[in-house]
């Protein structure tokens, strides 16, 4: 299908607009230019990390994240000396703009992403 033919919800999609054009029938957050970047240190193996995951990406929000088990061991070092500056004691450990949110707290996230 050419460029021009494409609806307004592909041409939203491909420049990563959500492709819902007015109200929010989803109840969904919409991702917006003012959308906090959200972080999410995490366990593979951590069924809560998999719940703080799916609450962003239910959010139509995209998370940036690093699976702790995954990465190097300076990596780890690192994550391993932010998490306890932050007096957290495991995973997940989620980021949202600059505030820290130490484990699975969805109340706290849906507030921060509300405030920025």
């Amino acid at each position: 299908m050419s460029p021009a033919r494409k609806n307004k919800s592909d041409r939203a999609r491909s420049v990563g607009i959500p492709a819902c054009e007015s109200g929010n029938p989803t109840g969904r957050l919409r991702t917006t230019a003012t959308t906090p970047t959200v972080t999410i240190y995490s366990l593979t193996t951590c069924g809560w990390s998999a719940k703080a995951k799916a609450f962003f990406r239910g959010r139509g929000i995209s998370p940036f994240v690093i699976e702790f088990d995954m990465a190097g061991p300076d990596l780890q070092a690192k994550i391993s000396a932010e998490m306890r500056g932050h007096g957290a004691q495991g995973f997940p450990f989620v980021k949202i703009g600059g505030r820290v949110v130490p484990g699975y707290d969805p109340d706290e996230y849906e507030r921060l992403l509300r405030t920025g």
